[in-house]
């Protein structure tokens, strides 16, 4: 759990004044709290809609040895969460030695799974992780309609596996316009393996999402129901929901509190602020939804200096119509970028999706 407190607060608790505080005020963090690291792009899957290109590693791929010292990079800096997929992290044979160093350095490592690798002996092991999430896009036959792959008996499999090994569990799921109607028989499955959570994450044109995007992405109906549909999960199943920062277009067309989302830390994009991407080769990028080609061997001097994560800050000062007479700027950050990219050409504009843009027929 991130909490963000302020320095009155720190103080009020009784810790010291850090030094950090002494430091010029640069507007942002010193910092990613959360970095997403791609130990691998092998993948024994071919899914549909990976926005890796899972499959064949990437050229370059870090060694155990790379791997650590990158890990030693991002402790050095004050990173608080490393979150770990690829691919599929389990196609390392010494994927579990780097989840280990990551704990070892400090770093509270997740891990994203398809599942396939996951025995009860391995369960076991992912005790190393705060929490194991396996991504499961349907139930039974429409796992291998939206994936196209057979994988769902394997994905079940491993939730049993964790949940037995007392592991926190929960499932990842991407939504699109062929699961829509059925992220009900996915919270169920959740509430039937006592599952901790789920997350929902919106389909994005990125790696072979590209290629069926405008057969996969909902439609402008669909993004007009997320909120109240997302929330009833919850309360029907009796489970958190979570939903990813590209849905926060959507949440915000519902006009939720202002006051309580601040509160609560709820944000849109943060892709170089609080996020930091990382490919299995070691280049960054704001998030793994966007390119670059900057080493992370560069970083702390390009976490300041990089003008991609430059870019990737001040994106809500180049947003026009409607999202420059927001109320809800600040806190949605425009959508999505990488869709803005793939639909506009321009991952600066407007989200295109987001229901305010639809409405104002801007698309």
């Amino acid at each position: 759990m991130l909490v963000h407190v302020d320095r009155a607060f720190m103080c009020e608790l009784g810790y010291a004044a850090s030094p950090l505080w002494e430091q010029p005020d640069t507007g942002i963090l010193s910092a990613p709290c959360e970095v997403h690291f791609a130990v691998t792009n092998r993948c024994n899957f071919r899914c549909k809609g990976c926005y890796m290109n899972g499959g064949d590693p990437d050229p370059g791929e870090l060694s155990l040895d790379d791997f650590r010292r990158a890990v030693d990079l991002f402790a050095g800096m004050g990173v608080f969460h490393m979150a770990l997929g690829g691919g599929e992290a389990f196609e390392r044979e010494d994927f579990l030695e780097i989840a280990r160093y990551v704990r070892s350095r400090g770093i509270v490592p997740n891990l994203t799974t398809n599942g396939f690798h996951i025995t009860p002996e391995i369960a076991r092991e992912c005790a190393v992780f705060g929490q194991v999430n396996v991504s499961i896009d349907g139930i039974g036959e429409q796992y291998r309609e939206i994936r196209g792959v057979d994988g769902f008996s394997a994905a079940s499999a491993a939730l049993r596996h964790l949940r037995d090994a007392g592991v926190q569990t929960g499932i990842n799921c991407t939504v699109s316009r062929l699961n829509f109607d059925s992220l009900e028989e996915i919270a169920g499955l959740a509430r039937q393996y006592g599952l901790h959570d789920v997350e929902l994450l919106r389909f994005k044109p990125y790696g072979r999402g590209m290629r069926g995007y405008g057969a996969m992405r909902l439609t402008d109906e669909q993004h007009r129901q997320v909120f109240d549909r997302f929330a009833g999960l919850s309360r029907n199943y009796g489970i958190p929901v979570r939903i990813d920062c590209s849905f926060l277009p959507m949440a915000c067309y519902h006009r939720p509190d202002r006051e309580v989302m601040e509160q609560l830390s709820v944000g849109g994009c943060d892709a170089g602020n609080s996020l930091l991407g990382v490919r299995s080769d070691g280049t960054f990028s704001g998030c793994s939804f966007c390119a670059n080609e900057e080493s992370a061997f560069g970083l702390p001097f390009l976490w300041s200096a990089s003008d991609h994560l430059r870019q990737c800050r001040t994106r809500i000062e180049r947003l026009g119509e409607p999202c420059n007479r927001c109320s809800y700027i600040d806190i949605c950050k425009g959508g999505c970028r990488a869709v803005a990219a793939f639909i506009t050409g321009n991952p600066d504009a407007p989200d295109p999706e987001c229901p305010f843009v639809v409405e104002r027929g801007l698309t």
